[in-house]
């Protein structure tokens, strides 16, 4: 009998997407289906010759161990990210309670609507988001009440349209949405427009949950561009033709600074730069959060060691501006938003006070080879060493239950039976391997020093968005 005080680990931060695309064609219109089928097929073969290397840290000379839990896997035959039972199998392994699902993973190609594909106008995207929203409900079916869905919010020229879809997905087991503007768009309006009213409105009324994941707000077509140039400098035309091929034929330092240029390139559609953090003082000064203050916004993949001192020039900027905000920033922070850094650092629970350790949330990133899994248990106790039970436990999954609109009674019961009991999970780091937790960090930048926040290329988008909304 499972000790009734288990710990609830609840991941806000899962990927899924279907094995092929043809997978989807089922599940768009019928009248379009003819014509989405050869699109589909084209973005297939694309696709995977673009295909991201899979950034496991082994050496390519050493060869995996069967048993051994530690290293990602490649993509097998059945794998979790398109197969229900697989990704239940192992949830349960890692003692995962419960699950929020992001569009897509490294080995998906989502229908059109992502900024993975090439540029579709947005009849086309509005097609696909539908698609995948379809395909993705009945993949959830399997999951017993365990997995939920993050929604597209498409391409929200017709705002009203939009509102109707997000209300089809609070139905089918959806409970947040992405924040519009997904895919850059110059013809949308801005997020201080009146446009998005019914938008916000919609997510209040039907207790959706506003999110943002890393990549928001990057033109499709730019993974493809990002990719080919990369390759176009570190292989010969022939080599770089076939990105799967390609991907075997990189040596360790292409596969290093290709690593590299993911995180770091103004070019790479992944690196963690300002467009999902202004989000933040955006919905602010848009007035979101004052006119629904039961909002809630989520921060996810962007990290979170920015957050202190964001706020504190946030708070300090709009002290000495007139402005229509009834609260400080840091305050609108503690009432309406949280952060879930994917593969949390070490420094980021050391930081948990001052972000919020009620504001705080795990993201285990699965199936990515970068995220926490398969070894969730150790990189917990590696990085919760010396934290207090309650604060680890609103941090490992109780935020996750305010944060969205889930069944907290439902996955408690399930912590019951497969979670960790507090003694097992937070007995610290001593029986963790020292050569894991080097893995963690090259895998995931785990014992990576707090960002300095670049105050004045902060203050330069504060200043911008001031004249904006002035």
């Amino acid at each position: 009998m499972a000790d009734s005080n288990n710990i609830l680990i609840f991941s806000s931060d899962g990927h899924a997407g279907a094995k092929r695309m043809r997978d989807y064609l089922p599940y768009f219109d019928p009248d379009i289906r003819d014509t989405i089928a050869d699109l589909l097929n084209t973005e297939e073969q694309e696709y995977r010759k673009m295909m991201a290397p899979d950034f496991t840290s082994r050496p390519d000379t050493e060869e995996p161990d069967p048993a051994e839990r530690l290293w990602s896997p490649a993509a097998p035959e059945r794998f979790g990210g398109w197969d229900i039972d697989v990704r239940m199998q192992q949830l349960d392994s890692e003692g995962v309670a419960g699950e929020l699902l992001v569009p897509g993973h490294q080995f998906s190609s989502l229908p059109l609507f992502s900024v993975v594909n090439k540029p579709f106008e947005a009849t086309l995207r509005d097609a696909g988001m539908r698609a995948y929203h379809r395909w993705l409900a009945d993949f959830m079916t399997g999951g017993n009440g365990r997995i939920y869905g993050m929604a597209d919010p498409g391409p929200c020229h017709d705002i009203e349209a939009a509102v109707k879809e997000l209300t089809w997905a609070r139905e089918h087991g959806f409970v947040a949405v992405g924040v519009p503007g997904i895919i850059e768009d110059p013809s949308l309006p801005s997020l201080f427009s009146d446009h998005y009213e019914p938008f916000w409105r919609a997510c209040v009324d039907l207790d959706v949950t506003l999110m943002v994941h890393a990549g928001w707000g990057f033109p499709q077509g730019r993974y493809q561009e990002f990719i080919s140039a990369f390759l176009a400098t570190h292989l010969d035309s022939e080599e770089a033709s076939q990105m799967m091929a390609a991907q075997q034929g990189l040596d360790e330092e292409a596969r290093k600074a290709l690593q590299k240029e993911f995180a770091e390139s103004p070019a790479s559609p992944f690196r963690l730069d300002f467009g999902p953090r202004r989000l933040l003082w955006q919905l602010m000064l848009a007035g979101v959060f004052d006119r629904y203050p039961s909002l809630r916004f989520v921060l996810t993949e962007v990290r979170s060691d920015w957050v202190p001192a964001t706020l504190e020039l946030l708070d300090s900027r709009f002290k000495e501006t007139v402005t229509a905000l009834t609260m400080r920033p840091s305050e609108y922070w503690a009432r309406n938003c949280y952060a879930t850094p994917s593969s949390i650092h070490k420094v980021e629970v050391e930081e948990r006070n001052a972000i919020g350790a009620d504001r705080l949330m795990l993201g285990i990133d699965y199936p990515h080879p970068e995220g926490m899994w398969p070894d969730t248990w150790n990189w917990i106790r590696v990085a919760f060493d010396g934290v207090p039970e309650n604060e680890a436990r609103m941090i490992l999954g109780e935020n996750a239950l305010r944060a969205f609109p889930v069944d907290g009674k439902h996955l408690r019961s399930v912590a019951d039976r497969i979670g960790p009991a507090p003694r097992d999970l937070l007995s610290g780091r001593e029986n963790v391997p020292a050569d894991h937790v080097e893995h963690y960090h090259r895998r995931g930048g785990f014992l990576r020093a707090a960002e300095r926040v670049d105050a004045d290329a902060v203050l330069r988008l504060v200043d911008e968005d001031l004249r904006l909304v002035h």
